[in-house]
């Protein structure tokens, strides 16, 4: 009775092994794989680290096994091991995946090498081999992946620059521009200058897309500069992915010429005892407007400013502009002086001042003066007053000779 049952079950399992061996031996691996890369930068510099993505998509759509004509197809695409070979200007810092395992249909699996470019690396295009090795019954693959090396770097160009400028304050537009094949991000530009101000001393660009440029304004402020030629310096910072760099410094010649870009004209003084009224016009000879222009005298030792005009609030005043003012103040005899200043606001708007001189013994002005403009109408009642003075002296002269002539003939 055992024996009996030990042969049935020997029977019974070699069937199953018939079974299912067939079975196995007609199911089918039929998956398609599509391979796509990107490489992060697109574009390196030789010295960058990068990263390259390989994805590798299964194309199968629905079932893991499909059945057709009594077959069996597996649609899982089984995948060993996937490794990146390097050349001799790009080397690959990671040594490959292995065991990777199967992807379903419709799924996608990304592999990331990181590689960094050679020093003596040359611009161009280079290519990379993938290795990939399949499972069960499917190929082997290899794949040429192409990276992209451009020593191009970012360049600068002032766009209005002037070659010189009186003490003023102007805006400057300027350029940036990326010539490379991808983009460039957090760009930062730096202008400078010694004996100028600048302002912003850096401005956040951001990202500046391939082959495209981007229009940045500063304003460069010589009101308080020596005269004399400067250098205005530019410096370009950047990221090509995670990697730093910065331009070489572009520089421009700037000549300073001392005089100031608002200037006084028409002064006229005129006092009654010790008060003094002080009036003229006030020129904008800049290249931009000013803004919140006030005139007003500095009280000092001799001199004490007093209504109405302690100060003259002119306002907005634009380029190639004038604007009249007058002040008082009571004067101490044997003041040589009348010290003014000026206050204003630039296109930055920061707050700038500077100071004039109206000398009472030469009715002039300047940088501390300004030449009082003579008036040629005054000129000519002066010179009409002194002729008819002499004429009535001499007929007054000739009248009475006339006369003392009349009384010696009596």
């Amino acid at each position: 009775m055992i024996r009996k049952t030990m042969i049935r079950s020997i029977a019974t399992s070699i069937l199953c092994i018939f079974l299912i061996i067939p079975v196995a031996g007609d199911t089918t691996v039929r998956p398609t794989v599509q391979v796509t890369c990107q490489s992060d930068p697109l574009s390196l510099f030789p010295e960058d680290n990068g990263t390259v993505t390989v994805s590798l998509k299964n194309m199968a759509t629905g079932d893991v096994y499909v059945q057709e004509d009594s077959k069996t197809f597996d649609m899982n695409a089984y995948i060993v091991s996937a490794s990146l070979i390097g050349t001799n200007d790009i080397e690959v810092m990671d040594k490959g995946y292995s065991n990777i395992g199967l992807i379903g249909p419709g799924d996608t699996l990304n592999l990331t090498f990181n590689i960094k470019v050679k020093k003596e690396a040359s611009s161009g295009t280079h290519f990379l081999n993938f290795e990939l090795i399949g499972g069960s019954d499917m190929y082997d693959l290899n794949y040429k992946i192409p990276i992209k090396i451009d020593d191009r770097n970012a360049q600068l160009v002032f766009s209005n620059l002037p070659s010189s400028m009186i003490n003023e304050i102007s805006t400057v537009t300027v350029d940036v521009i990326n010539p490379r094949s991808s983009d460039i991000k957090d760009v930062i530009l730096s202008p400078s200058c010694e004996d100028v101000l600048i302002y912003p001393s850096n401005i956040f660009v951001g990202t500046i897309p391939a082959g495209n440029n981007s229009t940045v304004e500063f304003t460069v402020n010589t009101v308080k500069s020596s005269p004399g030629n400067k250098k205005i310096k530019c410096l370009i910072s950047y990221f090509n992915g995670d990697n730093h760099h910065t331009s070489e410094t572009t520089s421009t010649n700037l000549d300073v010429i001392s005089k100031p870009t608002l200037t006084l004209t028409n002064i006229e003084v005129n006092n009654l005892g010790s008060k003094y009224t002080v009036s003229g016009e006030i020129n904008n000879i800049g290249l931009t407007d000013m803004k919140n222009v006030m005139v007003s005298l500095i009280d000092s030792k001799g001199i004490n400013s007093t209504k109405p005009y302690p100060s003259y609030f002119i306002g907005s005043l634009e380029k190639d502009d004038f604007s009249s003012f007058e002040l008082s103040a009571f004067v101490s005899p044997g003041t040589p002086e009348i010290p003014l200043l000026i206050e204003f606001r630039g296109t930055d708007n920061a707050y700038t001042s500077i100071t004039k001189s109206v000398y009472l013994d030469s009715k002039e002005s300047s940088f501390q003066t300004d030449k009082k403009a003579s008036s040629p109408l005054l000129i000519a009642i002066i010179i009409i007053m002194c002729i008819a003075v002499f004429g009535i002296i001499g007929y007054s002269w000739k009248k009475q000779k006339k006369m003392n002539k009349g009384e010696g003939e009596s």
